[in-house]
């Protein structure tokens, strides 16, 4: 028998087998040794169950396999949960790739200090074909002393999911994923929210991990998205707070359609979240680039109807 892990990689897999070795190779490849996989089978119709019984044979120690009938990421998670061995759970979708220092760096800091319940990075994004994408992510966490669990609320700041790294006795505490966000999305901001309630979230200022983008990606079902948003503001919040959440909501669609080149779309969400809450700031520079951008193609020729 090797040895006991310290860190269980929780990897949900379903119609996976296109990129489940890199991620289970990821693992593998830690500068942790004390660091196992648990893959769940849920209920692929691939390769899938095949990839990560071939890795399971070759490493018996360190990466295990559940089959079951599909259920959905939040239960697929829990099922690995159950059977992970590790004092620390850390999520790792079977198309993202860890970088190798990233279970020890995180596992230093929770061995360290055991007010911390959960430890996350940032992750660089690539493509499908494992390109990196040019891309610019804004300083998040950089002011000391901040709220985790009203900053994660107000769509403020952000936990990378493929960083997350946290300890099995919060778990026990606050209990495991919800199943009213199955197949809805939210369900890891909603754990977030849980941890940061009953222990401090940590961040490390360092890339941990590589996210895949690509058409299968949950966050692209808007509609989906958007009504897990809401059971999400309704479960953590009312009155005042509820209504500064749901303009936070509004804006961050806001800037998802701006992203997109939807621009009337954008204006109107933009506006929704400043109906909201007037004081939200950056739901008016949202609203502010949108409308001088409308009004450029308004009066550019090239626009114009012939």
């Amino acid at each position: 028998m090797g040895q006991e892990p310290l860190v269980s990689a929780i990897i949900p897999a379903y119609n996976a087998g296109a990129f489940l070795a890199q991620a289970i190779e990821s693992v593998l490849a830690q500068t942790l040794t004390a660091t196992e996989a648990v893959v769940v089978d849920d209920g692929a119709r691939d390769d899938t169950g095949a990839v990560a019984d071939r890795y399971a044979a070759a490493h018996p120690d360190r990466v295990r396999v559940i089959h079951q009938e599909n259920q959905g990421l939040p239960l697929a998670r829990n099922s690995a949960i159950k059977a992970a061995r590790g004092r620390y759970f850390a999520l790792l979708d079977a198309d993202d790739i860890w970088l190798p220092q990233h279970a020890e760096r995180c596992a230093e800091v929770l061995e360290r200090d055991p007010s911390v319940g959960l430890v996350h990075a940032n992750a660089m994004c690539i493509l499908a074909d494992g390109t990196i994408m040019e891309s610019y992510d804004p300083p998040r966490w950089t002011r000391p002393g901040l709220d985790a669990f009203l900053e994660i609320l107000l769509r403020r700041q952000h936990v990378c999911c493929v960083t997350a790294v946290f300890r099995r006795s919060v778990i026990d505490q606050i209990g495991m994923f919800d199943a009213r966000f199955n197949r809805l999305g939210c369900e890891d901001r909603d754990m977030w929210l849980r941890i940061a309630q009953v222990a401090k979230l940590h961040y490390l200022n360092e890339t941990h991990a590589k996210y895949r983008v690509h058409g299968n990606n949950m966050s692209s079902n808007t509609e989906k998205m958007l009504k897990a948003r809401r059971i999400l503001v309704d479960k953590f919040a009312t009155g005042i707070l509820r209504r500064r959440a749901m303009a936070g909501i509004e804006a961050e669609l806001g800037h998802d359609l701006a992203a997109g080149s939807q621009v009337l779309g954008s204006i109107k969400a933009f506006s929704r979240a400043i109906a909201y809450d007037p004081t939200r700031i950056d739901a008016w520079k949202g609203l502010l680039r949108r409308v001088l951008m409308g009004r450029r193609l308004a009066t550019d020729p090239r626009h114009q109807a012939v």
